[in-house]
């Protein structure tokens, strides 16, 4: 009777747990009661239970996602899929991030027995098409790609399609490929941009510094921008675009305090832009909060020592790494993969909760 009395929860558990996984984003607590059709009381305990467990991932906003444990137990089903002995992986450039996934690849790679194939684009959306194509050419099992663009990628990703090779896009949105595993980067700007506008009381003259053209940095500037709008005393008065490099960054802080010097607050779209712009305040005696996302170390110890940084909102590379692998590793067996797109949910770090962040690079 006890064993029998398990089986109705556990398949409540299972239906929490498949709407999650066919939903593009994080749910409710609300949402999901809808779309199980189960009591409220009956939601709310199975989402606590399986948080406790690791199975989801409760957000800063009450918002429930996949947890980090159900992708641990993908990885131990591996064993029983298609063997996969070639892994190629293309990457924009050796910014601390990609050689943060790069150490995450080459464990998931050991752990199969794979061998690894790792090109560097150095941000050429030529460059990084050729490299996909030597992928193909050389008869790899999986394609990994950190997309130097969202948009010119597509006859390389076709002619893997072509070849039955599966092309998972790590960290943005890549048109042609089979999947996409990403930061919920909507989320990660509106975290940082809520950040910022506490750091400056609700009223302030901010500049916003993009990145590369990938949907991660648009995503993160329209994140940033919905966090600002309903507050009319914080206005926008200088945007720029850096790249993936703190070196960048300096350049966009300069050419804005050069046209703009009553500047309250920056956005930055990774962590290290955000440190370029540091230095240049540094350097001017400037004190004005920046945020950013990525959840850098470097980033961090800002946060932690005074700032300029003040918050970044997190990103965790071993995570989509593992995430990503997953999904290839079933589109190279031939299953289908019911989400495509999965997008991890990000968290605010800032000096209340920056000391017991564990961050990578």
């Amino acid at each position: 009777m006890a064993e029998q009395a398990r089986v109705p929860a556990l398949r409540r558990a299972a239906l929490v747990l498949r709407r999650l996984s066919d939903s593009d984003r994080p749910m409710t607590l609300a949402e999901l009661t809808q779309q199980t059709g189960l009591p409220k009381s009956s939601v709310m305990g199975i989402c606590h239970a399986m948080t406790d467990e690791g199975l989801l991932a409760r957000g800063v906003d009450g918002t429930y996602a996949l947890g980090s444990r159900l992708y641990e137990l993908a990885s131990a089903s591996r064993a029983h899929g298609l063997a996969i002995g070639e892994i190629g992986f293309s990457y924009p450039v050796g910014e601390s991030f990609f050689v943060a996934e790069m150490d995450a690849l080459h464990a998931e790679a050991e752990r199969l027995g794979a061998r690894l194939h790792v090109q560097e684009a150095k941000e050429n959306r030529r460059t990084q098409s050729r490299q996909i194509e030597d992928f193909v050419a050389a008869g790899v099992d999986l394609i990994l790609v950190e997309p130097v663009a969202t948009d010119g990628l597509e006859d390389a990703c076709a002619k893997a399609r072509a070849a039955r090779i599966p092309v998972v896009a790590i960290g943005s949105a890549l048109s042609g490929a089979d999947a996409v595993v990403a930061t919920d980067n909507t989320k990660a700007g509106f975290l940082a941009g809520s950040a910022l506008v506490a750091a400056l009381g609700g009223q302030g003259r901010v500049a916003v510094v993009g990145g590369i053209p990938i949907t991660a940095n648009s995503d993160r500037i329209a994140g940033f921008l919905a966090a600002i709008g309903p507050h009319p005393h914080v206005e926008v008065v200088a945007t720029s675009h850096g790249e993936l490099d703190a070196k960048s960054g300096r350049r966009a802080a300069a050419e804005i305090l050069t046209a703009n010097a009553a500047v309250d607050g920056f956005f930055a779209a990774n962590d290290q832009i955000a440190i370029g712009i540091s230095r240049v305040l540094r350097s001017r005696k400037l004190a004005v909060p920046i945020v950013g996302v990525d959840g850098a170390r470097n980033a961090v110890e800002e946060i932690r020592s005074g700032g300029p940084i003040v918050a970044t909102a997190t990103q965790d590379p071993a995570a989509l790494v593992r995430a990503a692998m997953d999904i290839g590793i079933v589109l190279h067996g031939g299953g289908h993969v019911p989400r495509p797109s999965r997008y991890l949910t990000p968290t605010l770090i800032d000096a209340r909760n920056a000391a017991d962040y564990q961050p990578w690079g």
